[in-house]
């Protein structure tokens, strides 16, 4: 029976886990669209988890005591099973600033649910404390067991569930899921023994007193700042790899990373702090050499990939030894430890998510967030010290001045690197779309998002209002829009740059530009001059190009040109059939579409011309352009673009006298399932 109450415990709480991981990527992803695919979303999104799993952690704290001696246990099943109530998931718009939309959003539609399944771990030890199990002492280990569920749904989301069903099926399993859960909160209750006044046998660690003493301010603090560090931690990590794509498989792996050395620590035998500092030693071993090659300037991406994930690795797994080493040794102050743990982490997260963007965003510096976040991991690291002094626990003689010493290195890095970031830089800015940086090079400047040029302007008066970067006059877009072949009046362009196709524009055309953040129009008009010199009637309008297409009448179009990143990546809910549907309504019968697909991670050729066969438009690939050394230097960027028209004369003329060439989908790209609303599956897409 011991095996018996273990296993059930155990399933118990990697269910509730599995399922509070899956439906934040689940919810997450349904957000996308809505705002523009930005890597804050997933930010915003870890502050309302992180608060609700504070106040989770705060219940369960409040019922701990009463979990230990058997009261009040049915009350919670209650509470789980009234969750139940705002199924199905549905999201409530507000017109407000993205993150409070989203925090509120997530409240009215999440909030209950994830509420219940964030107390399941705290709850579980508690029980757990009440039943015959010999480890019934020692609770610890359960969670562990909740994060590898965690782990499970970080892994098992973007390689099965994302590619194998669209987001309505996921709901529904997710449903499902948590029908068994409530089972299994059922039977674990039952192995859990009744009230103390039944005479039922006491487990060592039930309680006399109605309530505990407060544990020390000294282990309150350490346990704050060693998990807010960690948390600052991942979130740093998360803003670097995310920044030229927001995708869940990109925001997994920090968040995996950080959950298994949650794993690691909080296992049934957690390593010594001798085996732990090794294991640390070895992963920056590999931090090192990932570094060398980055700094190398290696042809592709993996090295600052290892670089980071190792010191995300390394940095959590000696924050959440040292809370293990710091545990609470009173059961009693179980449910205290987990409440501070998840209000430090809270912490962390706000700092990066809210606090720097809106305090410090005008510095738009890449790095800022790890220096804040190093600061943050020597004062947990420091608190650990002085918690060990007031227990009479031996402490480091020099742990003081390594601390100050490393303070004082990150501090001179810091401003090491701003003055480096700061050289040829006009401005800088950081909102809630991502980080744009305005610099002069070489007698050119530059606007760019997150780590792409979006847009190259050349400084000599005679060559000012010239188009340049993938748009210079050659590439495949720049020769479509100087032919004369091209009838157009009205041109729609998604996503504005520095507005380099209204060089294009001619005297009597109107051309609108539909962009998400109006901070990009503000830095085009206020450093670049292409929009002003542009002869054409030019309109920019704010908000997503999706919903403000709607508005504009059908067949009101004569070209559509589809240029509209978040960093290296186009969003995926501009790449759907149903967004495609949109376009060819709002696009005369012989009018042209034209998709800008340049990029380092991804290959959206395939996905265009699966849904070009599925419309059944005609779709065409531009031929890359070769520039010699001496293009490259003067701001001009290779390009691939991809057309669609439904009108066959425009075919004929982009295949005859412009760089594009027919696109046939091969029998394996025809067998994928077409990109829709609610099914992208990012893993056919990424590059070779």
């Amino acid at each position: 029976m011991h095996a018996y109450t273990g296993a059930l415990f155990h399933l118990w709480v990697f269910l509730g886990s599995f399922l509070l991981f899956q439906v934040e990527l689940i919810v997450a992803r349904l957000l996308l669209p809505s705002y523009g695919s930005s890597a804050a979303i997933w930010t915003t999104c870890m502050v309302f988890y992180q608060a609700v799993l504070m106040l989770g952690y705060f219940y369960s704290s409040r019922v701990a005591l009463a979990a230990h001696q058997g009261r009040y246990r049915w009350t919670h099943v209650f509470f789980v099973l009234l969750a139940a109530a705002v199924f199905p998931f549905r999201l409530h718009p507000f017109e407000l600033h993205p993150i409070a939309a989203i925090l509120l959003t997530l409240t009215f539609s999440l909030g209950l649910p994830f509420l219940a399944l964030s107390t399941t771990s705290v709850v579980a030890q508690g029980w757990f404390t009440r039943t015959d199990h010999p480890s019934r002492s020692d609770p610890f280990f359960l969670y562990g067991t909740s994060n590898a569920g965690a782990l499970s749904a970080m892994l098992t989301f973007p390689f099965l569930v994302e590619p194998a069903l669209d987001l309505k099926q996921q709901l529904l399993c997710w449903y499902l899921g948590y029908g068994a859960f409530t089972v299994l909160a059922l039977l674990c209750i039952q192995r859990v023994h009744p009230a103390l006044a039944d005479g039922a046998p006491r487990a060592p660690a039930d309680v006399q007193a109605a309530s505990a003493p407060r544990a020390p301010l000294a282990s309150r603090v350490t346990w704050l700042l060693l998990s807010a560090s960690a948390n600052a931690l991942l979130l740093a990590v998360t803003n670097v790899l995310t920044l030229d794509a927001s995708i869940p498989l990109l925001w997994i792996l920090p968040l995996s990373l950080y959950l298994l050395t949650l794993i690691v620590c909080f296992s049934k035998r957690p390593p010594t702090p001798r085996g732990l500092h090794r294991l640390a030693l070895g992963s920056l071993i590999v931090a090192a050499g990932a570094a060398l090659f980055a700094l190398a300037r290696a042809q592709t991406s993996l090295p600052s990939l290892v670089l980071h994930s190792a010191v995300l690795w390394v940095g959590c797994l000696l924050m959440h030894g040292n809370l293990v080493w710091c545990r609470p040794g009173d059961p009693r102050h179980l449910g205290s430890f987990y409440f501070h743990v998840s209000l430090g982490g809270l912490i962390g997260t706000l700092l990066l998510a809210l606090v720097v963007p809106l305090t410090l965003g005008a510095l738009a510096l890449p790095y800022l967030d790890h220096g804040l976040t190093g600061l943050l991991l020597l004062g947990g690291l420091a608190a650990r010290d002085a918690m060990r002094r007031g227990q009479g626990l031996p402490v480091s003689r020099v742990a003081p001045y390594f601390s100050a010493g490393a303070a004082l290195f990150v501090i001179a890095v810091l401003a090491l690197s701003g003055w480096m970031l700061s050289r040829g830089r006009i401005e800088g800015s950081r909102t809630f779309y991502g980080l744009y940086t305005v610099k002069d090079a070489e007698g050119l400047r530059l606007f760019q998002h997150g780590s792409t040029v979006h847009g190259v302007e050349n400084l000599h008066p005679d060559e000012r209002g010239e188009p340049l970067s993938y748009y210079h006059r050659g590439s495949a877009v720049g020769r479509v829009l100087s032919s004369d072949s091209i009838v157009r009046e009205r041109v729609a362009v998604v996503g504005l740059g520095i507005g380099s196709l209204a060089a294009y524009g001619r005297p009597g055309e109107h051309w609108d530009f539909y962009e998400l953040d109006p901070e990009v129009e503000r830095l085009a008009r206020q450093h670049f001059s292409v929009l002003g010199a542009s002869p054409a009637d030019i309109r920019v309008l704010a908000g997503d190009a999706r919903l403000r297409l709607e508005e504009a009448e059908d067949g009101h179009y004569d070209v559509i040109v589809l240029d509209a990143f978040s960093s290296d990546f186009v969003p995926t809910h501009l790449l759907t059939r149903e967004a495609l549907a949109l376009y060819l309504q709002k696009l005369r019968p012989d009018g042209l579409m034209l998709f800008h697909v340049s990029s380092r991670l991804f290959d959206l050729v395939p996905v265009l011309t699966r849904l070009s066969a599925e419309l059944r438009v005609q779709g065409l690939v531009s031929q890359t352009e070769r520039l010699t050394p001496e293009e490259l230097a003067s701001g001009r960027s290779p390009s691939v673009w991809f057309a669609m028209s439904p009108a066959p004369d425009v075919v004929a003329h982009l295949t005859r006298e412009l760089p594009f060439r027919q696109v046939q989908a091969p029998p394996d790209v025809l067998d994928r399932r077409v990109w829709t609303d609610s099914y992208v599956n990012l893993l056919h897409a990424l590059a070779n």
